[in-house]
């Protein structure tokens, strides 16, 4: 649906093809002997008005392609018999384009109704991030990778818990309406699991398993969808000071801090299998990695739809060494100098979602200016 949406908007950049056309007729008829005809080209016209553009449009260029081919008819001498061939033609042309229009307006108006039913459903699983929490500051963002969709298999949630700042940011196999159902066990396990599990590592363990239970109810066995549902996730817990951060990643791209103006990888090891996968590989990666977490600090957690963004010719965006000077202290600033960064990457041409999540240690004085504000 969404590869189908961005098509139909690419083809309706060529609305001025239809008055092209029928001046390319009537340059026809008139610089060409009497035997020859535009009336071809006069119902290619209608049609493509029917494809480019809107119904009313599509009813201006039938009403002037009728004219057109009246008159040339007055003028001709072919014969009855083929003006009259010729005049039909142009009007079972212009009835199909109008039949074709009503047909596409149709169509609009159901993908209208998907599209707002996806953004209720993407504002209920992914509602908007607390902005303080304790001592950090938190930012979020995401984009489909089409605009017209609204919605896609990239998630975060975030949790405030006896263990501190939990964090989740993760990619769903899939995109559109199709990973809405995988969306929502993640985020609603990791709400329901974040405050009781001890560690990472075990609550990394209770989405796994709510992933693959999830695909055991819902799929049929030995399907292909079932073989290959998974989530690459980062799970982050920043504890109750602020002061330091520990992750554990599920085959998910490494999040970055930023310090002093620098964005630099974070190591997080070998990764453990995506959600949904780990039983394939039990034991291998998934360790907690701790790093400290200083006053000023920021973490940014990216989707592969940021690092594996292309530009034209196809090398991948790497936020270390294209964000130039990255905004200190503030995440929303490095959010939006982040997308503005791939923006000019990509020029503006993108096949995946990109999710980003930013959080800022702001210390005691921070805290204080929210509660103030």
């Amino acid at each position: 649906m969404d590869e189908g949406l961005s098509r139909i908007q690419r083809i309706q950049r060529y609305h001025w093809l239809p008055p092209l056309l029928l001046i390319a007729a009537v340059v026809l008829e008139l610089i060409t002997p009497r035997v020859v005809s535009g009336a071809a080209l006069i119902g290619v016209a209608a049609t493509a008005a029917a494809i480019t553009s809107t119904f009313r449009y599509t009813l201006l260029v039938v009403a002037v392609a009728i004219v057109v081919t009246g008159i040339s008819a007055l003028q001709a001498s072919h014969g009855f018999v083929a003006e009259f061939l010729q005049v039909m033609e142009v009007l079972i042309a212009s009835a199909f384009a109008l039949a074709l229009r009503r047909m596409l307006d149709k169509q609009s108006a159901q993908f209208s109704v998907v599209r707002s039913t996806a953004e209720t459903l993407q504002r209920a699983l992914l509602p908007p991030l607390p902005k303080i929490v304790g001592p950090i500051t938190v930012a979020c963002r995401y984009e489909a990778a089409y605009a017209e969709a609204r919605i896609g298999g990239d998630l975060y949630a975030v949790e405030e818990t006896p263990f501190g700042l939990r964090l989740l940011i993760a990619d769903v196999r899939g995109k559109g309406l199709s990973a809405v159902s995988a969306v929502s066990v993640i985020v609603g396990a990791f709400r329901e699991r974040a405050e009781s599990e001890v560690d990472l590592v075990g609550l990394a363990d209770r989405l796994d398993r709510a992933v693959t239970r999830s695909v055991e109810e819902h799929s049929e066995p030995l399907s292909v969808e079932a073989a290959e549902a998974f989530a690459t996730a980062l799970l982050v817990e920043i504890n109750r000071r602020g002061t330091i951060l520990r992750l554990v990643n599920c085959g998910h791209p490494p999040p970055y801090l930023m310090r002093n103006g620098e964005l630099v990888p974070l190591d997080t090891g070998e990764a453990s299998p995506p959600l949904g996968m780990r039983d394939l590989a039990p034991g291998v990666g998934g360790e907690i990695h701790s790093y400290e977490f200083p006053l000023g600090a920021t973490l940014l957690c990216v989707t592969d739809g940021v690092t594996e963004a292309r530009n034209e010719t196809g090398t991948f965006y790497d936020p270390s060494s294209e964000l130039k000077e990255p905004p200190d202290r503030d995440p929303e600033r490095l959010i939006g100098a982040l997308f503005t960064s791939i923006g000019r990457w990509t020029k503006g041409e993108r096949d995946d979602d990109m999710a980003v999540v930013a959080v800022a240690r702001h210390g005691a004085e921070g805290t204080e200016a929210a509660g103030r504000g």
